[in-house]
């Protein structure tokens, strides 16, 4: 019955990814918005471990992010589920070495890499604690795993996104955030020490983050000066206890534990 269920859903994401591609593209062709996912890449890449050379996005998507990693880290692998992603990705970062699989059965070697980044990925999985000890064992015993993965630690946030995966065709009604404390027990369940749990994102993560949902700054003069404003008063926001509740997306460090 697992079998089929996760058989089921990586069909069900191939085909959701496969249409949208071309949307992802869109969303990054604005000047604002990808002021706003620079900023959120350098705050995952910031937690990467001098010295570390084999690194893995996975779930790369369309390979923004990747991009900009392979630049500070090159040689870096992209594995996706979707091979329609990849070939945005293959004009992107053409040095990358990229990979169409399952990230629920990953086709790596046990212990092959420094870094496993997952930006947005255990969501779209249903065996989360089967996904990340698949993490755990891509990983040297030093290694580190980051994700940034949306956080329902808000009712409004919580209640918002359940509507809008229900009503959407852009999204899979499966698909979940996750809390805090319950993020960092799944972590434990795989078998990795958290080491750092960092909420991020509020004003620029709405109107920045995806103007092709929410597309008002684009007809803001001045919408790259707002959205440096809006990242500046995020992390502000993000950092004072009480209002970190806030945070769309939850940034965490882990290791596996030894």
């Amino acid at each position: 019955m697992v079998r089929h269920g996760a058989s089921d859903n990586a069909a069900a994401q191939i085909e959701l990814h496969k249409k949208l591609a071309p949307r992802y593209a869109y969303r990054y062709s604005f000047e604002f918005s990808r002021l706003f996912q620079q900023d959120w890449h350098a705050e995952m890449i910031s937690h990467v471990p001098a010295g570390s050379k084999r690194i893995l996005d996975l779930g790369c998507g369309t390979g923004f992010f990747l991009a900009e990693l392979d630049a500070r880290h090159p040689g870096s692998v992209g594995l996706d589920i979707s091979h329609e992603m990849l070939l945005v990705s293959s004009e992107y970062v053409p040095s990358a070495r990229l990979v169409t699989a399952n990230a629920e059965k990953l086709p790596f070697q046990p212990g092959c890499f420094d870094v496993v980044f997952c930006k947005g990925s255990l969501h779209h999985t249903r065996d989360h604690v089967g996904f990340l000890s698949n993490c755990r064992e891509s990983l040297r015993r030093d290694g580190v795993l980051i994700m940034s993965e949306p956080c329902n630690d808000n009712p409004v946030i919580r209640l918002a996104r359940k509507i809008l995966y229900k009503r959407s065709q852009h999204f899979d009604e499966g698909d979940e955030g996750f809390t805090r404390k319950g993020i960092v027990r799944l972590c434990e369940r795989a078998g990795f020490d958290v080491t750092l749990v960092r909420k991020y994102g509020v004003l620029a993560y709405v109107f920045a983050g995806f103007p092709d949902h929410l597309g008002v700054l684009r007809y803001v003069p001045g919408n790259a000066w707002i959205t440096r404003m809006f990242i500046g008063l995020d992390r502000m926001i993000c950092a004072i206890p009480g209002l970190s509740i806030m945070g769309f997306h939850i940034v965490i460090v882990g290791k596996p534990r030894s």
